[in-house]
């Protein structure tokens, strides 16, 4: 379980990746707009796959599937509307409590099993957030309760739609699938918000076109790794290695668009790497006392 958990390593990095084309773009493009390509893509790339190796996009878990890619649109819609209504720093630090939510989930469920709860990854948990909260310092008025209130629920949510991966990867329903119909729905949902909300599709430019084609394999390949590393690994392990997006982030900002960083910034994904080293460290350690 250890190993899969570690694809969370490759998303936060594709993730990040993906944010930075999302930057490139300089607001070219609108947040539907973006969902709606960024989806477009994916569903295009596994569907030729899937006609490539002559596999089946039919499924006997469609209620599971159906759920898992309709809470995660909603989530990425809900999460696009608060970053236009927090600051940057405390929109991120607020949707990185799902770790949080999820050690509380653990704990729960180890005392309603009597069982000794994960102490050792829930404290790698909790040091990593510190961490967030190091680099990011976030921080909002009284105005900006309801949508700090709003980028909450996201982040619980996340932690349902988790579950939700996990069910679907002990059912051995391939991730490539899962990811296939959470794009179709991205795809619907962005093309049609793109047109109510916002004011419809742009003819890309240059630029924007390396950005839609940046983000979109980025972002398809991402879903991929985040859906493998909680559908087949330790969710714990995998939500503290998530963390790891921010000195991804920080990296890639600096070596792309030349930005400083502070002795606070660097102390705190200080804590962020060594948290999720202990917690990799303590899952394989558990692992191997299992095994023997």
């Amino acid at each position: 379980m250890m190993k899969q958990s570690l694809w969370s390593l490759a998303a936060a990095l594709l993730f990040s990746l993906m944010a930075a084309f999302v930057k490139l773009s300089s607001g070219e493009l609108g947040s539907l707009e973006m969902v709606f390509y960024r989806s477009l893509f994916g569903m295009i790339v596994i569907a030729l796959y899937v006609q490539r190796n002559h596999l089946t996009l039919k499924t006997p878990y469609v209620l599971g599937n159906l759920n898992r890619s309709v809470l995660g649109t909603l989530s990425i819609g809900a999460w696009f509307y608060t970053l236009g209504e927090l600051p940057f720093g405390t929109n991120m630090t607020l949707i990185y409590t799902t770790p949080l939510f999820m050690a509380v989930n653990f704990i729960i469920l180890a005392w309603m099993k009597h069982q000794r709860a994960p102490w050792a990854l829930v404290l790698s948990i909790i040091v990593g957030f510190v961490g967030i909260a190091i680099v990011l310092q976030p921080s909002f008025s009284r105005d900006e309760l309801v949508p700090a209130l709003i980028c909450l629920a996201v982040s619980f949510l996340d932690l349902i739609i988790y579950w939700q991966m996990k069910q679907l990867g002990d059912l051995k329903e391939p991730s490539w699938r899962i990811v296939f119909y959470f794009t179709c729905c991205g795809t619907v949902f962005g093309l049609v918000g793109t047109y109510l909300l916002e004011e419809g599709l742009h003819m890309p430019t240059v630029n924007s076109l390396i950005a839609i084609l940046g983000m979109g394999a980025c972002a398809t390949l991402g879903q991929i790794c985040t859906t493998r590393s909680y559908a087949y690994g330790n969710m714990l392990l995998s939500s503290c290695l998530g963390f790891s997006a921010i000195p991804f982030s920080a990296l890639i900002s600096w070596l792309l668009f030349g930005e400083a960083q502070s002795v606070v910034t660097l102390a705190g994904m200080s804590l962020i790497l060594g948290a999720g080293l202990a917690a990799t460290i303590s899952t394989k350690r558990s692992e191997a006392a299992a095994a023997g």
